[in-house]
């Protein structure tokens, strides 16, 4: 993730912190962390107007978590 603005500090910080984890232990248990922090987010304004920029942003994240977690997952079996 690169350095952008924080435009969901509900979410954000926590993503940034997976995605920049170098151990792939501690890089999982993050991903499972912020996942969680995702799903909650997501309950609360699906369906809102006033957030469909965030939800289309938790599921971009959500994807990318997807892809990082299948990466980690295999280092880790390696």
């Amino acid at each position: 993730m690169n350095d952008y603005p924080v435009l969901y500090p509900k979410w954000q910080p926590q993503l940034k912190a997976a995605t920049n984890e170098t151990d792939p232990t501690k890089r999982l248990q993050r991903i499972l962390e912020v996942e969680a922090v995702l799903w909650r987010r997501l309950n609360r304004i699906l369906g809102s107007r006033s957030h469909r920029a965030e939800v289309h942003a938790i599921e971009d994240a959500m994807d990318d978590l997807e892809a990082l977690k299948r990466i980690t997952s295999q280092s880790r079996a390696s």
